[in-house]
């Protein structure tokens, strides 16, 4: 009892002791107290509020500000837009050149098709008076060197090996575009071409010397059969890629330089070789034989594109020991031309003498060689400023390419130039011949020239060399 009651007041003792250490408060401390708190509270709010107020105008932006940071950063992506867009045109741009000069680079530099095209490009526009389109007949035959020299005539071949109407009527298109000559020769022989399509090798020649895209483009799909076989030919590099062993440091020089010929060539190309043949025995009459259809359609286009430049267009028959072949067909281009008021002239007409020899003007079956090329210049020479009145352009500095070319063909030639050949024949004509203010008097039809030596003193069958064909 006496421990537990002892216990009891020790408890009592410390929460007494516990009491006392918590101090009074007065009665007006305790009434002041609660009012206290309670003031606290809107005070508080108030700060809060002004805080907030005063924080607001850098939380909510001024709709101004927003716009504007918009609007830089719209420009900002623009500008990165616009930079990305400029590098890719730069690439795409680079790409195209690259690609275009590797084309060029491989695409093989003949003379006989792709070279006389890109060369054309060099010439000054407008000065072409007289401009052939056709095939290798008329660059072998036509030489531009005599009809310059002799006359004053600015001409230019603008031909391919076996080149098509299909491929004459694009080339043609392109040729307009820089030249408005005063006539067009149209060379006859595609009328007996019996293929629709041309030949691989021939679509390379023909077409890819063609500077305009879409014209280049036009040329392919007319000479392939589906437009899926044009698409080799259209890039280019699938067809010419493998010309890379046959590469010489000319391939990469624009322009070419044709053949070793400079870049003033017009187009002719002569050829040093002699094949004897005879006359061809053709029954000259009007029978018919049907031309190629598709040869037919681009000849008429041909004749329409003419009409609507208002050029006067002439068929030419290039005289050939095979003419025998194609009497028929150029009867049928003849007709057709008749239907557009077109006329033409056929140098195989037995009526039209002119000193040409089969004996020793063909390079082979189909070409004039140079010897032959001369006299056969002239006489179109005289023919073009007769129908034509074909100006004489020589002395004037706009044509000085012309004296270039004739200048360098005459180094080579130096026995075939003659400044005014009715005054001075050339020493190849027939010994004795009866002439008239010294052009030879030819002898009638059916005869022949005695014949000469005009090799040099070897006997003319150790002079004439193998005969070296030559692609139509």
């Amino acid at each position: 009892m006496t421990e537990t009651n002892g216990a009891g007041n020790a408890e009592n003792l410390r929460t007494e002791s516990a009491e006392e250490s918590v101090p009074e408060t007065s009665p007006a401390a305790e009434e002041n107290m609660p009012e206290t708190s309670h003031a606290a509270e809107p005070a508080a709010e108030e700060t809060v509020q002004e805080t907030l107020s005063a924080a607001e105008p850098a939380a909510v932006a001024d709709p101004e500000a927003v716009r504007q940071e918009a609007m830089g950063q719209k420009k900002a992506r623009r500008k990165k837009l616009a930079g990305f867009g400029v590098r890719a045109v730069c690439f795409t741009i680079l790409t195209v050149l690259l690609l275009t000069y590797a084309n060029y680079v491989f695409t093989p530099k003949h003379d006989y098709g792709i070279c006389s095209m890109m060369n054309y490009y060099s010439q000054e526009p407008d000065t072409i008076d007289v401009l052939t389109i056709g095939t290798s007949l008329a660059y072998a035959g036509i030489n531009t060197n005599v009809l310059w020299e002799e006359y004053g005539i600015a001409a230019y071949n603008l031909c391919s090996a076996e080149q098509p109407f299909w491929v004459s009527y694009y080339t043609l298109q392109e040729a307009l575009k820089t030249q408005y000559p005063k006539v067009i020769f149209l060379d006859a022989k595609p009328a007996i071409y019996t293929r629709d399509y041309s030949k691989r090798g021939r679509t390379i020649l023909s077409t890819f010397g063609i500077r305009d895209f879409r014209n280049r483009i036009n040329a392919i799909l007319a000479c392939v059969e589906t437009p899926e076989d044009a698409i080799s030919y259209i890039l280019g590099l699938p067809e010419v890629h493998s010309n890379y062993k046959k590469l010489t440091l000319n391939d990469f020089v624009m322009p070419p330089d044709n053949g070793g010929r400079g870049a003033s060539w017009k187009g002719y190309i002569e050829s040093d070789v002699v094949e004897k043949h005879e006359k061809p025995s053709v029954v000259w009459n009007s029978t018919r034989r049907n031309m190629n259809p598709r040869e037919e359609e681009y000849a008429r286009k041909i004749f329409e594109l003419a009409k609507e430049k208002e050029i006067p267009l002439v068929l030419i028959g290039l005289p050939n020991p095979d003419y025998a072949n194609d009497h028929m067909y150029y009867n049928s281009l003849w007709s057709v031309a008749e239907e557009y008021g077109i006329s033409g002239v056929n140098y195989n007409d037995p009526n039209i003498r002119f000193g040409l020899r089969y004996s020793t003007d063909f390079a082979d079956w189909q070409h004039l060689n140079v010897k032959g090329s001369v006299t056969f210049s002239r006489k179109l020479g005289k023919d073009l400023q007769e129908w034509f009145g074909i100006p004489d352009r020589r002395g004037d500095p706009k044509y000085a390419s012309w004296d270039e070319c004739a200048k360098i063909w005459y180094e080579k030639y130096p026995e075939f130039e003659s400044s005014a050949w009715e005054d001075n024949p050339l020493n190849w004509f027939p010994e004795g011949l009866p002439s008239v203010d010294g052009i030879p008097e030819f002898p009638p039809e059916g005869e022949e020239f005695p014949e000469k030596d005009w090799n040099g003193d070897k006997p003319e069958e150790e002079a004439i060399p193998e005969a070296d064909t030559i692609a139509v």
